[in-house]
């Protein structure tokens, strides 16, 4: 059992930010977690799936976020700085010291600030595989608030791509971004497509109804965004009141209805406010 154990390799899943809203790394961190043992190191937040958190070869390590709201009011630029400066020193010290020495470090992109030159220096540190998985290019992103031409977007353009040339290997999610990469960015990337575990499947029609059931009352608040049932209660010459406590108290929905123990789609037209 010993040497079977040794046998098995070993690998840093890196997600900076909340690794219950990361799901393509989740499932990165479950199919590794066949031939290795998996550590991810991310931020806290909402909890990952039931099959990562009872996984006894996924060990889960979870960093604080942090939140210079004073100092954000006095100087953006000088809170990005000092908030990119505490988290190289937290995601350096869960790489080098909190975790095992991994065989590699698979690390989500964005945010590539400083996720990358952290991983980086971690890889080379404990002498592990550096291997970035792009789901999407952090200066795009960064570029939507502060404009293209911004000289914080220009670094973190650089930033991105200096680093994003040192790895021993990279995932993408599409041709179109293999293409970019290769072409603008001179790397080299290999197509990943998502694949859905044995956990993910289509929901039932019953679980469906329970859903919508649940969400009843928001669909149906008066003068609300989407207020269907004001609209057809108008249409139909009902008071909206009268229309709403009706719905509640019967096993229909806006979408479905509950017949015994069959459940049925609704085929009636939607309210245009709902489309």
């Amino acid at each position: 059992m010993g040497s079977t154990e040794k046998k098995r390799g070993r690998a840093a899943v890196v997600v900076l930010g909340d690794i219950g809203r990361s799901p393509r790394m989740q499932y990165h961190a479950l199919s590794l977690a066949e031939q290795a043992q998996v550590d991810i190191v991310a931020n806290g937040g909402s909890d990952p799936h039931v099959a990562i958190r009872e996984n006894h070869s996924i060990h889960l390590y979870q960093m604080r976020s942090i939140h210079l709201r004073g100092l954000s009011k006095i100087s953006s630029a000088l809170t990005l700085v000092i908030k990119a400066a505490l988290q190289f020193v937290i995601l350096v010290w869960f790489l080098c010291v909190k975790i095992p020495r991994p065989d590699v470090f698979l690390v989500q992109n964005p945010p590539s600030v400083p996720t990358l030159a952290a991983v980086k220096l971690s890889s080379w540190l404990r002498r592990s595989k550096f291997i970035i998985d792009w789901h999407n290019f952090g200066y795009t992103l960064l570029g939507l608030s502060h404009g293209r031409s911004h000289i914080i977007v220009k670094t973190y353009h650089w930033f991105e791509s200096y680093f994003g040339r040192m790895t021993d290997g990279s995932l993408c999610v599409t041709r179109a971004m293999q293409h970019e990469l290769a072409e603008n960015w001179r790397i080299k990337a290999t197509v990943l497509y998502d694949q859905p575990p044995e956990f993910f499947h289509p929901i039932s029609m019953r679980q469906m109804h329970e859903l919508f059931s649940r969400l009843q009352n928001d669909i149906c608040r008066p003068n609300g965004v989407c207020d269907c049932v004001s609209a057809v209660a108008v249409q139909e010459g009902l008071d909206t009141d009268e229309a709403i406590t009706e719905l509640n108290q019967s096993s229909d929905t806006l979408f479905s209805s509950q017949i015994d123990s069959n459940i049925f789609f609704e085929t009636k037209q939607t309210s245009p406010c709902c489309q």
